[in-house]
């Protein structure tokens, strides 16, 4: 029981440092902000932060570690059969994800660290690619592969933080079915 109350206590820190984080960087550059700021938001002492994380970097590595592992997972739940449409289930669950982690993909991709976080689910997108083409059955050139999943996944990036910059304007099932009006022909032309 009592570690339970410890780990609650724990997570709740966690938690509460997490969205100073997000506070923070929804208000100034990630470079700028400090140990200090985030304990001073999040009302803990210094030395608390720095018995979870040894600066403002790690934080945010977890932070980006945990939603891109989070969308890992949803990406992988999704099947692939073969003659059936599978594009706009895998179009919408993104749209979906990100839509309900808005605050949190919007801090991780719309800062001038996001390379990092955008890498991160470019290759988790890639990954998927490269398991639908091997559940259909595909071949694509070696040298072209890696050009047309940066190409998708790029461009898929590219069409989200467009989204959140401009605060969601269009509901999850209007940007899917635009996202799908973009990506389709170049589904349609590399797996037929």
């Amino acid at each position: 029981m009592k570690e339970e109350k410890v780990d609650r206590r724990i997570k709740r820190t966690k938690t509460m440092m997490r969205d100073a984080l997000m506070d923070l960087m929804d208000e100034m550059p990630f470079g700028k902000i400090t140990a200090k700021d985030i304990t001073s938001r999040a009302d803990l002492n210094r030395a608390t932060f720095y018995l979870h994380y040894n600066d403002v970097f790690e934080l945010l590595d977890e932070l980006e570690n945990e939603i891109a592992a989070g969308f890992s997972r949803m990406l992988e739940q999704i099947e692939i059969k073969q003659g059936a449409e599978w594009e706009y289930p895998v179009v919408g669950q993104i749209c979906g994800f990100i839509a309900e982690n808005q605050r949190l993909c919007r801090c991780l991709l719309l800062n001038p660290r996001s390379d990092r976080f955008a890498r991160k689910l470019t290759e988790i997108m890639k990954r998927k690619g490269k398991q639908v083409k091997e559940d259909m059955g595909k071949e694509f050139d070696p040298v072209k592969e890696e050009y047309i999943h940066q190409f998708i996944a790029c461009g898929a990036l590219g069409l989200v933080k467009q989204w959140l910059l401009e605060g969601l304007p269009m509901s999850k099932k209007e940007m899917t079915d635009f996202a799908m009006l973009l990506i389709r022909p170049i589904f349609n032309n590399l797996l037929t």
